[in-house]
């Protein structure tokens, strides 16, 4: 029996009122949506790993740290992804890097693996690159809490980095040209190719990656993101691009069309005003263009790879 929405979300308490029509709307839509998700035989929300087994490379099976920044307000979202994403096959402890408030007893995490909370100092977006000597696998997956995908997308994601450890891979392209405007992935399409992952969903090696965005060279870039609250994706982009000369630095994975994004339910995500997103994240663009270089004579075509996975 297919398992249902049986209370309201913390973020909804107080505004759904179920005896309104509106609540009455609202519940009903949740309850649609728990129901799909659940009944859906990908084990997408709350059971099954996603995929039958992991997905071999050279003949070799290898697991990966999933990492997710967070803070206080988004502990609801926070619940729902470990839950889900512990099933996944390869992955092989969650690293949540807790950024402000009281953070959680592991104990209120529903995990099949082991979790860690590592308390930061200060509330930074720079902390999701922070050294961290207790990871014991070479590469993390950083995936924002409020993307809910399936852990078979994933498992491929982590097949396509086992190919190419050196590059960043992820599920969200991006394509930077001349002009230094920042636009979605519907730009990228249009120019039918792209030279930019979005760290909020990308695989990379910890040691590679992480020493890289800690470096001196990377200060002015750091401190740029602590400015602006935003953008430490985008500076990770440009080192891996300067690192990498004239190589392929990115690589794209494309994901299931079932992909849920939870912060449009819960209303704290930082991009959640597109438009002062897009205006800060060209001024990076900018900025970082004129620290490393730019990414505009770069561009990789969608639909290289044999497995046709980034179609």
């Amino acid at each position: 029996m297919c398992s249902r929405l049986n209370r309201v979300p913390p973020f909804l308490r107080g505004l759904v009122k179920p005896s309104s029509k509106f609540g009455r709307l609202a519940l009903a839509l949740m309850l649609l949506v728990g129901v799909s998700l659940s009944c859906l035989g990908i084990g997408y929300i709350y059971g099954g790993s996603g995929a039958v087994e992991p997905y071999l490379f050279k003949s070799h099976l290898s697991q990966f740290t999933l990492a997710t920044m967070t803070y206080d307000a988004r502990l609801w979202n926070l619940k729902m992804y470990v839950k889900h994403y512990s099933r996944c096959a390869s992955v092989k402890e969650i690293v949540v890097i807790w950024n402000k408030g009281t953070p959680p007893e592991v104990t209120e995490l529903d995990s099949a693996v082991p979790v860690r909370i590592r308390v930061e100092k200060r509330n930074s977006l720079n902390n999701r690159f922070n050294i961290d000597p207790l990871i014991k696998t070479r590469a993390v997956l950083e995936l924002d809490d409020d993307i809910m995908m399936s852990c078979d997308f994933i498992e491929k994601g982590f097949r396509v980095w086992r190919e190419h450890p050196e590059r960043l891979v992820g599920f969200y392209p991006r394509y930077v040209d001349q002009t230094m405007t920042y636009s979605a992935e519907k730009f990228a399409r249009s120019h039918e190719g792209y030279n930019m992952i979005l760290t909020g969903a990308a695989f990379m090696d910890a040691g590679f990656a992480f020493g890289m965005y800690q470096s001196d060279v990377a200060k002015p870039g750091r401190e740029f993101v602590d400015e602006q609250f935003n953008c430490e994706d985008v500076l990770l982009n440009f080192l891996y691009a300067n690192a990498s000369g004239s190589a392929k630095a990115v690589e794209y994975v494309r994901p299931s069309a079932l992909v849920l994004d939870t912060s449009k339910f819960s209303g704290v995500a930082i991009s959640g005003n597109t438009d002062q997103h897009y205006r800060k994240r060209s001024e990076c663009l900018r900025r970082f263009s004129e620290l490393y270089g730019s990414l505009s004579d770069r561009r990789w075509e969608f639909g290289g790879r044999k497995d046709g996975w980034d179609l």
